[in-house]
């Protein structure tokens, strides 16, 4: 569900769009892309779809820090203009990539949403359109399914899916762009009934090809044994595409809580392309820990998670079953002296009382003689 904010952007969006043609940068910033400049789709042709995310496959990449979702993208020039996308998420259920469906922005969107069903992916073919922002599969609309290989796995404790679909489709409900511009897309992360989060909207540039960035990845490590309470020290490490550390780069260390994601700040990585961070969680559980790379200095952007599980707080180590014994052994031991002696008063008492009762009866008046 949108906030009020946003839905009143949106409609100011939208009659700016109807008045220009498809330059939304004319009136928006734009999205800042994992190296310098804004995101983009460049031409790639190494792309294959294994749920396998490797160096050299995509030349661009995107961390959204709403959703915490990471991108890869990859445009082919031929008819249909195929994008291809390696999408890495957190989340369990739907996770949707919405593009948008025309060349004037409308706020209308092509949307592929993804899952994992079992050991396979599950693709969806929706639109949703600007004024009535919910999912409608195309084919219940008259459209056709045209999300391409579509391909996923359960990586760790993340989601790895990657797909095509086109950007000039013959089918209504889908992306008609044909021009060269910047494009509106968004994330988000949707149960059966209805979206949970969203992103902003970001722009991507379409039609031109930057200068290729250079792979990054970034590795998580969590302390063995930690419990609740206590504070764990989160390890984080950012190499290229050769295993070199990437020296005094910002990592920005999250956690995936009841009330959404905790922020736990931003660290810079050393010369050995490490660095740390400190987490005590509050409570007994699973946690989920994200770190992300927003890309830099030329390196696309990356993302890791894993799973920090607490087992509860242990009872205090020093009272062994003999000092238990011990214990219980006094408690006794006082609380029977303590009725011994409320009995022995009460005993006292009883004796004092009857002997005040029969003291009367012991006295004797002296008899007359008589003579």
């Amino acid at each position: 569900m949108r906030s009020s904010p946003a839905t009143i952007a949106l409609a100011a969006l939208f009659f700016l769009g109807v008045l220009v043609l498809s330059n939304p940068m004319g009136f928006a910033p734009s999205a800042q892309a994992t190296h310098e400049g804004d995101v983009m789709c460049p031409s790639s042709t190494v792309t294959v779809h294994d749920a396998f995310l490797q160096p050299g496959e995509y030349r661009e990449s995107f961390f959204d820090p709403k959703t915490k979702v990471l991108l890869y993208f990859a445009c082919v020039q031929d008819a249909n203009r195929t994008i291809h996308v390696g999408l890495a998420t957190p989340w369990e259920n739907w996770t949707d990539l919405r593009f948008q469906a025309t060349d004037a922005w409308n706020g209308d969107f092509n949307v592929v949403r993804v899952s994992m069903k079992g050991d396979s992916a599950e693709a969806l073919d929706g639109f949703m359109r600007g004024a009535e922002p919910n999912f409608v599969e195309d084919t219940s609309l008259g459209g056709s399914h045209d999300i391409a290989g579509p391909v996923g796995r359960l990586s760790s404790d993340y989601y790895v899916y990657e797909f095509a679909f086109p950007l000039r489709s013959s089918d209504a409900y889908d992306s008609q762009l044909t021009l060269n511009g910047s494009f509106y897309f968004q994330l988000a992360y949707a149960t059966d009934r209805a979206t949970f989060l969203e992103s902003d909207p970001h722009f991507i540039q379409i039609g031109q090809a930057p200068s290729g960035a250079r792979w990054a990845s970034l590795e998580l490590s969590l302390p063995e044994g930690s419990v609740a309470l206590e504070s764990a020290e989160i390890l984080v490490g950012l190499r290229d595409d050769r295993s070199r550390p990437v020296a005094f780069m910002p990592i920005s260390v999250f956690v995936q809580t009841t009330f959404g994601f905790l922020d736990l700040g931003t660290v810079l990585t050393n010369e050995d392309g490490l660095a740390s961070v400190q987490y005590a969680p509050r409570d007994e559980g699973v946690y989920l820990v994200g770190a992300a790379f927003d890309g830099e200095r030329g390196y696309l952007a990356s993302a890791a998670w894993l799973s920090l599980v607490l087992p509860p707080v242990p009872s205090d180590p020093t009272l062994l079953p003999g000092d238990l014994l011990v214990i219980q052994t006094l408690i006794v031991l006082v609380v029977g002296g303590v009725w011994s002696t409320y009995a022995y008063s009460l005993f006292v008492v009883w004796q004092g009382l009857r002997a005040s009762r029969e003291a009367p009866s012991d006295r004797q008046e002296p008899k007359e003689e008589t003579t």
